[in-house]
């Protein structure tokens, strides 16, 4: 019997959501931030659009690789997804990952040696944590929280920019924040990880200890975040959106550890999101005016 086709639509759709394309997004908004707070008014746009382009393709090519390979939880976790749904099949999948893979690391070389190197051991630390990684616990939380901050180093790097301080702070405050949301989406993800034998923190400990430690990680990014300002690394500008910032991830981590269950799990880290990507809107606003 013959599986009926699924319609253009869907199947698009099914490559869209593969691809995380907010996820992409901030990525690829990191590196030209990175790239502002090393080169400033210096930066030129053909750059900024190659290094934005390398985040946003590479982590899309990384998503799909983490669909093809977590199809069996997703079947538990998330039925809807693209590939248990049957919208994107796992062949189409690969090829869609091997394709933005390569284009990635090919734009990524055309930026210099040094970016290509960055870009080759991020792509090294994403399918590291795809394929062995994500059974780890927290130290697959780590790999994937240091691929949320080396995007900042990347991006001043480009153009053979020199990596300054404030991108190391940036870059340290993208990790904690990271290590939170992946710690507390091991929550969310419990019921899959479980059967699989991924050692979250959250299948080992349990849902309590699991929403403590995220949490813990999101109250340490907010006792960094004011840093920048005390060292003078940007504006004024940074202030009041990282106030809102840092209102939203306390907010996340009150929420999930008075209620440490998969479903509110699932908000908090929805939230955690939206947070850090309010969070490069902050570190954009306090490249204004600086120097």
């Amino acid at each position: 019997m013959k599986t009926a086709a699924v319609p253009m639509a869907e199947k698009v759709s099914g490559f869209i959501e593969i691809a995380r394309i907010p996820n992409c997004f901030m990525m690829g908004f990191a590196v030209i931030i990175g790239e502002y707070m090393s080169l400033g008014s210096a930066m030129s746009v053909y750059p900024a659009v190659i290094g934005f382009l390398v985040g946003f393709i590479l982590v899309a090519g990384s998503m799909a690789v983490n669909d093809i390979l977590d199809a069996e939880i997703d079947a538990v976790n998330n039925p809807g997804r693209p590939i248990p749904s049957r919208r994107v099949s796992r062949t189409e999948a690969a090829v869609f990952a091997a394709a933005a893979l390569v284009a990635g690391l090919s734009l990524g070389f055309t930026l210099g040696i040094v970016c290509l190197v960055i870009a080759v051991v991020a792509v090294g630390l994403m399918l590291y944590y795809n394929r062995f990684g994500k059974k780890t616990g927290l130290l697959g939380n780590a790999v994937v929280s240091a691929n949320l901050a080396i995007p900042f180093i990347f991006g001043g790097a480009v153009g053979g920019a020199t990596v300054n301080a404030t991108l190391y702070v940036f870059a340290a405050l993208a990790f904690l924040a990271g290590m939170g949301r992946e710690i507390i989406k091991g929550m969310a993800d419990v019921a899959g990880d479980s059967k699989r034998g991924v050692r979250t923190v959250a299948s080992v400990k349990g849902l309590r200890v699991a929403s403590k430690a995220g949490a813990l990680f999101f109250v340490a990014a907010v006792l960094l975040s004011p840093i920048p300002v005390a060292l003078k690394m940007v504006s004024w500008l940074y202030v009041p959106v990282v106030l809102v910032c840092d209102g939203g991830f306390l907010y996340s981590a009150y929420s999930v550890v008075k209620e440490p269950s998969p479903r509110n799990a699932v908000t908090s880290k929805n939230q955690a999101l939206v947070w850090m990507l309010l969070g490069l809107v902050a570190f954009i606003a306090g490249g204004f005016t600086v120097g």
